[in-house]
């Protein structure tokens, strides 16, 4: 075997590769790009730990956050898109978080008269709805935090 086979097999290779990302269906990308694409599936691949040391986290990338890009892809390519929007935080233990749990089966507030009524109790609205514009129906709601019948 001479001395300039070995680069005509390469070259050989390479065209092979080629025909090969071009003729597929299945990637857009290596369709597009061939040999170099396979980069972007690689950097894809690493992408968690170059995101643990050198770059980003999954939150801090704009205008889509990690989860939700993740979620459009799978959308697209009509793969399982049912995953959770949930957060990586532990927001249970970390400060200047307000936490607002759910409750089934709440317990009836105590009426005025009663030896438990304490009138502090409720938050009351700071905003009157519908004062800023004169409204004749002007009012305060009771609360902060009022949940539609709708939901």
């Amino acid at each position: 075997m001479s001395w300039f086979a070995i680069p005509i097999i390469a070259l050989l290779a390479l065209v092979a590769w080629v025909a090969v990302d071009v003729l597929q269906k299945k990637h857009a990308i290596l369709h597009n790009f061939p040999i170099i694409g396979h980069f972007r599936y690689w950097l894809e691949a690493i992408g968690p730990e170059l995101r643990q040391y050198i770059v980003t986290n999954n939150d801090e990338e704009r205008p889509f956050s990690r989860d939700e890009r993740r979620w459009v892809y799978a959308s697209s390519k009509k793969e399982n898109n049912y995953f959770g929007f949930g957060t990586d935080n532990d927001l249970e233990t970390s400060p200047n978080y307000l936490i607002i749990r759910h409750s089934a089966f709440p317990l009836n507030d105590a009426e005025v008269g009663q030896e438990d009524y304490d009138p502090a109790h409720k938050i009351a609205c700071a905003k009157v709805l519908g004062a800023h514009r004169g409204r004749a129906r002007a009012f305060r709601p009771e609360s902060v935090i009022n949940i539609s019948a709708m939901s």
